[in-house]
């Protein structure tokens, strides 16, 4: 997701097995990041976390920083989010993990659909 803090990103984060995240930002400039409507690495770890998401993907770096900057975005995801956090470089692969059992809801809600 690119997006700021808001309650949507919560919802489409709600209990995903892989949650690819942009942190733009890091948190030290949390008023850039509202700014320009973008979110920091803590904030990623917050919605990964209050979402229950498994696994969390930071990407969309701001050039501001280089690369061994960004390695400290995965520490400041990781004070709120206790996951696996990777942290994504162009033309990084990524495994998705396994899918979980289906939530008690989703599988009442399959059975709604017509075959």
């Amino acid at each position: 997701m690119d997006t700021r803090l808001c309650d949507a990103a919560f919802a489409l984060a709600e209990n995903a097995d892989m949650l690819v995240c942009e942190s733009t930002f890091a948190d030290a400039d949390s008023a850039l990041a509202s700014e320009y409507g973008h979110l920091t690495a803590g904030e990623a770890g917050r919605i990964a976390a209050e979402s229950g998401a498994r696994s969390l993907v930071l990407t969309h770096f701001s050039q501001r920083y280089d690369d061994e900057a960004t390695q400290r975005f995965a520490a400041e995801a990781g004070a709120a989010f206790g996951g696996e956090i990777v942290v994504a470089r162009d033309l990084d692969r990524i495994a998705v993990p396994r899918r979980r059992e289906a939530a008690p809801w989703l599988e009442s809600r399959a059975t709604d659909v017509p075959l």
